[in-house]
């Protein structure tokens, strides 16, 4: 997707600000690709130039409103002098490429702290950062004071043996009279009689009462974009690892929209609709879209964008994107502006494919 972009060189030398815009991107783990015109070794890497795309990881990337800001080093500035020109890509993680643009590189001082000798061959690398000092060295401990040894302990010397203690016969319990095991007996049959009783009552007699169980509610289902410890991105990277059909992620971006889950929907919505789905390409424009009613809440209204999705889908023969896009340009909106002709020809599309609202806008139009 095109975007407008910028360079700012800093006061320290090998320094500069690349600012984006138009954008829709977190600024965590964004990844750049610089490339310039001349030569086979075209592509930038960390170490040089290659032949291979390479992405970089900046050190510091951050948005400020509608902007994202990248913070680049000597890596990149000091092999950029001279040049005037470079085509520069912005990657998300787990989305892929959501950016494209080329940009005027500013002259600017060189810091000269480059090493030619390192190179890799990663597809990825992260642009090196100033090492700290090292701390010094902490001074050697003091050497402990030595031990005075202790006196010797005195012999053992055995304790006098004990005198042997006997059992005496006086403390033996005295054997219990007859009579109380008589007792006991009776006691025991009395119990068992009482017991057998009560068996045959409660078997035999007595009506069981049935008591009916409480059904247990079941808790309802979380939304996958809400699984914890998980954030929305890492939860849509890994539905994108299992490949999904563009039908499939449409069905999906639906089900998280149901389900309040708009950031996931938007997710899925921009990968369907960037391998050509029609439908997908409408839900998109209609994150930008200021006419949308009610309005995605957390979305920036950007009528230009939204006619861009709406254009794609409309070439390919969508009535719905037709008339939305002939209403877009009828009423004009942030970053876009009224265009009547245009608006009166794609209602006129719209409507000839029977179209019932479009019709009705044609006629309230202006003759």
């Amino acid at each position: 997707m095109p975007v407008r972009a910028s360079v700012q060189a800093l006061p320290e030398p090998g320094h500069a600000i690349l600012r984006v815009t138009e954008l829709d991107a977190a600024p965590d783990g964004l990844a750049l690709s610089i490339q310039r015109q001349q030569g086979p070794d075209s592509h930038l890497a960390d170490d040089g130039w290659r032949r291979t795309e390479t992405w970089l990881l900046p050190e510091h990337v951050e948005r400020r409103r509608d902007v994202l800001e990248f913070h680049l080093g000597p890596e990149i500035c000091d092999r950029l002098a001279g040049i005037a020109t470079v085509r520069v890509r912005v990657k998300e993680p787990d989305i892929g490429v959501v950016g494209t643009t080329v940009v005027a590189w500013p002259a600017m001082l060189t810091s000269g702290a480059l090493d030619p000798s390192r190179r890799t061959d990663d597809e990825t690398v992260r642009l090196r950062r100033a090492q700290p000092k090292a701390a010094p060295e902490p001074p050697p401990p003091p050497p402990e004071p030595e031990r005075t040894p202790e006196p010797p302990a005195p012999p053992f010397t055995p304790p006098p043996p004990r005198p042997e203690l006997r059992a005496s016969r006086a403390l033996d319990p005295k054997p219990e009279s007859s009579g109380r095991s008589g007792w006991l007996i009776a006691a025991l049959v009395l119990v068992a009689l009482a017991g057998g009783g009560y068996h045959v009552y409660t078997t035999y007699f007595q009506k069981p009462v049935v008591v009916a169980a409480t059904p247990t509610p079941t808790p309802a289902p979380v939304p996958a974009a809400s699984a914890p410890g998980k954030s929305v991105r890492d939860i849509v990277g890994e539905y994108f690892a299992t490949k999904p059909t563009p039908e499939a992620m449409l069905a999906k971006a639906r089900d998280y929209a149901k389900a309040g889950e708009l950031g996931a929907a938007f997710l899925v919505f921009r990968r369907a609709a960037e391998t050509g789905n029609v439908p997908s390409q409408i839900e998109l424009a209609q994150f930008y879209d200021p006419l949308t009613t009610p309005p995605r809440t957390g979305f920036t209204q950007d009528a230009a964008r939204a006619a861009e999705w709406y254009e794609r889908a409309a070439l390919a023969g969508s009535a719905e994107a037709q008339r939305k896009l002939g209403l877009l340009l009828a009423k004009g909106g942030a970053n876009l502006p009224v265009d009547a002709a245009k608006a009166k020809n794609w209602l006129q599309q719209a409507a000839a494919q029977n179209d019932a609202d479009a019709k009705k806008v044609l006629d309230a139009l202006p003759k």
